[in-house]
This record gives structure tokens, sequence and C-alpha cells, in this order.
């Protein structure tokens, strides 16, 4: 079940970059890559952390934890600007850039040893349903921007984190 609150809290970013993104075709090949990434960068992280899990047996809930804690601090200090450039990069390379994160996340997940099919399957299908939900529904979500979100996804990562470590 954890798992599944991880995967959902940890692609709440696709939600509100796309919800400002400007496409207006391709949407749902764009929506389908965005979530083969997010399967395939977790897979990726999982590997690494189950490898990192056995390197450091003792350490690996502390170290897990801390990342995840350092991560959600991240999403908290995130600056509030929107860049300028983002209007000049393809969709398909933001979409690299926003599932390049579960690559970190799932590395402490994976040191963790959480279920690796249940949450790489779940990244994607929300990844899939939040992408779509964002590109369909735009301007309609009430989405000024994506602060609140961020917000709720780092203190949930800095939880996660912390309990991780007294796993």
């Amino acid at each position: 079940m954890a798992e599944l609150f991880a995967a959902g809290i940890t692609t709440l970013d696709v939600l509100v970059i796309y919800s400002f993104l400007q496409v207006n075709k391709g949407k749902l090949t764009l929506a389908l890559w965005t979530s083969f990434l997010n399967m395939a960068f977790p897979f990726l992280g999982f590997v690494t952390g189950e490898l990192s899990a056995h390197i450091f047996t003792v350490w690996s809930s502390i170290l897990s934890g801390v990342m995840l804690g350092l991560i959600g601090i991240h999403m908290l200090l995130q600056s509030d600007t929107p860049s300028s450039s983002s209007k000049q990069v393809s969709p398909f390379i933001i979409a690299f850039a926003v599932s390049i994160d579960a690559f970190s996340v799932s590395v402490s997940f994976g040191m963790l040893q959480m279920d690796k099919v249940l949450f790489i399957v779940a990244s994607g299908a929300f990844t899939f349903i939040f992408s779509c939900a964002a590109l369909l529904l735009k301007g309609r979500l009430g989405l000024k921007n994506g602060k609140a979100l961020r917000l709720i996804a780092g203190f949930a990562l800095i939880i996660i984190g912390v309990l991780s470590c007294f796993r």
C-alpha cells in the first residue's frame, strides 16, 4: 500500500508541469512517453537501490531516509518563478526531465526493499492519468501555480524519509 501512495506523490509534478505546458498536438503520445519514462527510470532506480542495499546492508534504511528527506527539502525550496525557456524546449525533453526524478526516489525505495512491480506499474498508471488530465483539462484544474502540490509532495517525501529511518 505504501507503494501506491509513494507512486502517487512522486508523480504529482507531472500534473503541475503539464498544466502549464502548451501542447496542441500529440497529447496522447506525450502522455504515453512520460508514462514509459516514469516506469523505466524507477526500474533502474530500484535495481540501483537493491544493489546499494546489499552493499550497505546496515545503513540502507538510514541512507534511503536521508535521500528521500533531501529530495523533499529540494521540492520545498524550489523557486516559484516559471522558466521562460520552457516554451523553447520540446515537450518530449520536458517529459524526460519530469521523469528523471523518479530514478532518485526509486533508488531509496529499492534500498527499502519495497515491492518493485507494484510501484512501477502504479507510477506508470498515475503518470498517464495525471498527464492526460493536465493536458486535456488545462485551465479547468484551477492550478494557478504548482506551489501547493509541490509543498504537499515535499512534506510527504520528508515524512516517508523520516519514517524509513526508523524502519
